[in-house]
């Protein structure tokens, strides 16, 4: 008899979602990252609402709210310089979703 997982293990059905909200800095060119457990990464939402109150959390004058697709997102990532090496996802700050880049 063979059976087959009605659910996915290890959390394989959790995705980025196609668009992301991201916080940018347009005079520098800079980016809101973020920090978890000594994993540093660019600091995306899935809802513009949840990007704005980060960005209003980061509290730098200039900082605008920028819609991406996940693959632009992606590569704003690899473009930041170390020590960014991730996308997360920050729904739940306390448990982001972390897709690495590098």
């Amino acid at each position: 008899m063979v059976e087959t997982l009605s659910k996915p293990i290890l959390g394989l059905d959790s995705e980025f979602p196609d668009v992301v909200y991201v916080s940018y800095h347009s005079a520098s060119g800079k980016y809101g990252c973020y920090c978890h457990l000594g994993i540093h990464g660019l600091a995306c939402f899935s809802s513009e609402a949840a990007a704005i109150r980060f960005t209003e959390w980061i509290d730098l004058s200039g900082m605008t709210v920028v819609e991406l697709t996940f693959d632009e997102a992606r590569e704003v990532a690899k473009a930041r310089p170390f020590p960014v090496v991730a996308l997360m996802l920050l729904d739940r700050m306390d448990q982001p979703k972390i897709h690495y880049v590098r």
